[in-house]
């Protein structure tokens, strides 16, 4: 499965990590078509200046890519793989993938640009949520179970699963920044007003 846009928490959430970025900082979306290795990436609308938060908002490609190239190729990968992508997620199903990443020297002059927004990888549901929970779980990845418990013909419980931590993949500062941006995606400034839950806080990026 291509994730499309709903990828680029990733590239936002490991430069806030490494505080190249602040949901603040100002990224200029070109007002249109942008030109890079030698071909177009364009937005589904043209955008000026706007800050890091407004690049999920309104699902900037332009805005994720010069993120990325902020990162870097090698430390982009490093969080891609840290958030959980390209490899198995351990759960107790058979026939599990790891989806589709490539290494950075595979990488062709404009993947730098593309993978950000979704292109050029695949993913597994499974492995989405786990980000996604991640961003949830003051940046920490937790491995997925299916079975909470057992419990006997009493109704006893005889085994529970309990929560296994992973790895810190971006500081609890860092996700919770990525949580609020995530937030106003369903706001009447975002690309998914219709997610929003009259009386609940939800967040969530769109794709496509």
């Amino acid at each position: 499965w291509g994730p499309g846009s709903s990828f680029t928490f990733v590239p936002v959430g490991a430069a806030l990590n490494e505080k190249k970025v602040t949901l603040e900082t100002p990224i200029f979306c070109e007002n249109g078509p942008w030109r890079y290795g030698g071909r177009f990436l364009h937005d589904h609308k043209y955008y000026g200046e706007i800050p890091v938060q407004d690049v999920l908002v309104k699902s900037s490609n332009i805005g994720a890519a010069k993120i990325a190239l902020m990162l870097g190729e090698e430390k982009f990968f490093e969080y891609i793989c840290r958030f959980g992508f390209g490899q198995r997620t351990g759960i107790e199903l058979p026939g599990e993938i790891g989806g589709l990443l490539h290494a950075p020297r595979t990488w062709s002059a404009i993947d730098i640009t593309r993978i950000p927004m979704g292109h050029g990888v695949a993913v597994t549901p499974l492995q989405m949520v786990m980000a996604m929970a991640t961003i949830a779980n003051g940046g920490k990845l937790l491995a997925p179970r299916i079975v909470k418990s057992i419990v006997d013909e009493h109704g006893k419980v005889i085994g529970q699963s309990e929560p296994t931590f992973v790895r810190q993949v971006i500081s609890p500062e860092a996700a919770a920044r990525v949580a609020r941006a995530l937030g106003g995606v369903v706001t009447n400034r975002g690309t998914a007003v219709e997610a929003a839950v009259p009386g609940y806080t939800v967040w969530g990026k769109t794709g496509t």
